[in-house]
C-alpha cells in the first residue's frame, strides 16, 4: 500500500513553516519593490530554526523530504523568500551529505547559531545555452590543491553569503568546492534585478584563478556525487515551484466566488470551475513528483530522472497556473495592488532555472 501520510514531526513542521510564511507574506511586495530581502525577513527564517536543525555536528538532522515540505510552504508565502532559504539550506545540506568529517565539524556549527548566516550552491552559468551537463567552470590541480577558474550567475544572495559551494569540471568529472567569499580572485557582481524573484538579490560571482586547498573539495579525497547535488537542487526547485503555484490557486479561488458577472460569481461559470479543478490537480500532481524525487533521494537512490521529471513538470505547469491566476482576475491580475502578477513573474523566472536552489 503507497501512503502520502506525513510523519508527525513532518506536520508539526509543516504547519510551523505555514505560519511563518503567512507572517512573511505581507513584506513580499516591499522585497520585490526594493530589490531586497529585508533584514527582517531574513531574522525571521533564521530564528524559525529551518537550517540550524541540519547543521547537526553529523549532518543527521538533513531531510529532502522535510525540505521539500517546508520550501514548498515558504513559497507559498513567497517565492523570493523561499529561495533565499533554499539557498542556506542547499549548502547545508550538501555538506551534511557529502561533506568529509573534517569539512562537518569545520563548517556546520557555523550555521547552528543564533546569528543569520548565508551560503550559497553555485552552479548556473551566464550562457543563453547553459547546460549542466557541460559546466565550463574548472578546477585545475595545482600543487596540492587546486585553481578554480569560472563565473557562476543568479547566486542568491550572493553579496550576503561567507561560503559558495562551487560546481566546477576537475580531470573530466564534475566535482565541487568550498570557497571563501574572502578568497583572492573571488568577485561578486552588483546585483542584476530580473523580471522575477527580485527580492533575491542575486549576482554573478566570477573566480579568477582562485588558489583552493586539498580540504576544499567536497568530500576531501573521496569527492562528492556531483550529480547528486543538482538531483537535489532540481527537486528544490519543483517544491518551490508547487507552493507558487498553490499560491495563485488559493488566492484565485476566493476571488472568482466574491467576483460577480453578469449576475453570478465567476466561479460558478463551468469554464472557470473546470480551470480551477486543473489548478487543483495539477498542484498536487507537482507536490507528488517532487515528493517522490526527495524520497528517492532520502533513501540514496538515483533520483535523476524524477528529479529531473518533477523540475520539468513543475516549471511547466505552475507557469500555466499563473498565467490562469492572471486572465481569472481579469484586469486585476495585472495591477500591483495583486500579488498574483509578482508570482506570475516569479514562477516565470523559477521555470527557467537550473539549480539556483538545493535540498
Amino acid at each position: 500500500m503507497i501512503s502520502f501520510e506525513l510523519t508527525e514531526e513532518q506536520q508539526l513542521a509543516q504547519s510551523m513553516v505555514r505560519d511563518l510564511a503567512a507572517a512573511l507574506r505581507p513584506a513580499a511586495r516591499q522585497g520585490d519593490d526594493r530589490e531586497a530581502t529585508p533584514a527582517s525577513v531574513l531574522d525571521a527564517l533564521w530564528s524559525a530554526g529551518i537550517v540550524q536543525n541540519q547543521a547537526a555536528a553529523d549532518g543527521s538532522n538533513s531531510s529532502p523530504i522535510l525540505n521539500a515540505l517546508m520550501l514548498e510552504e515558504l513559497a507559498a508565502g513567497d517565492p523570493s523568500f523561499a529561495m533565499a532559504a533554499g539557498a542556506t539550506m542547499g549548502f547545508v545540506s550538501a555538506i551534511a551529505a557529502h561533506g568529509s568529517p573534517r569539512q562537518k565539524n569545520t563548517l556546520l556549527p557555523e550555521f547552528a547559531g543564533d546569528k543569520f548566516r548565508c551560503a550559497a550552491v553555485a552552479i548556473m552559468e551566464p550562457d543563453f545555452a547553459f547546460d549542466v551537463a557541460a559546466i565550463r567552470t574548472t578546477a585545475a590541480p595545482a600543487g596540492d590543491g587546486y585553481r578554480l577558474s569560472g563565473v557562476k550567475s543568479f547566486v542568491p544572495l550572493a553579496a550576503r553569503c561567507d561560503h559558495f559551494l562551487v560546481l566546477a569540471r576537475c580531470d573530466e568529472r564534475l566535482d565541487a568546492f568550498i570557497v571563501d567569499r574572502g578568497a583572492r580572485g573571488v568577485d561578486i557582481s552588483e546585483k542584476k534585478p530580473g523580471l522575477g524573484l527580485r527580492a533575491l538579490e542575486t549576482a554573478a560571482v566570477s573566480f579568477d584563478r582562485v588558489e583552493l586547498g586539498p580540504g576544499s573539495r567536497l568530500g576531501e579525497p573521496a569527492g562528492c556525487d556531483a550529480q547528486r547535488l543538482i538531483d537535489s537542487s532540481r527537486a528544490a526547485l519543483a517544491a518551490i515551484m508547487t507552493g507558487a503555484g498553490r499560491a495563485v490557486m488559493e488566492f484565485a479561488i476566493p476571488y472568482v466566488k466574491q467576483r460577480v458577472v453578469h449576475g453570478a460569481p465567476l466561479a460558478q461559470k463551468q469554464v472557470i470551475a473546470f480551470r480551477l479543478a486543473d489548478m487543483r490537480i495539477e498542484t498536487d500532481a507537482m507536490r507528488w513528483m517532487a515528493w517522490k524525487a526527495a524520497s528517492i533521494l532520502e533513501k540514496r537512490g538515483d533520483a535523476s530522472r524524477q528529479a529531473q521529471l518533477a523540475y520539468t513538470y513543475a516549471g511547466e505547469q505552475a507557469m500555466w497556473i499563473a498565467d490562469e491566476g492572471v486572465q481569472m482576475l481579469g484586469g486585476h491580475g495585472y495591477l500591483r495592488d495583486n500579488p498574483v502578477e509578482m508570482w506570475y513573474r516569479d514562477i516565470r523566472t523559477l521555470s527557467v532555472l537550473e539549480g539556483a536552489a538545493g535540498l
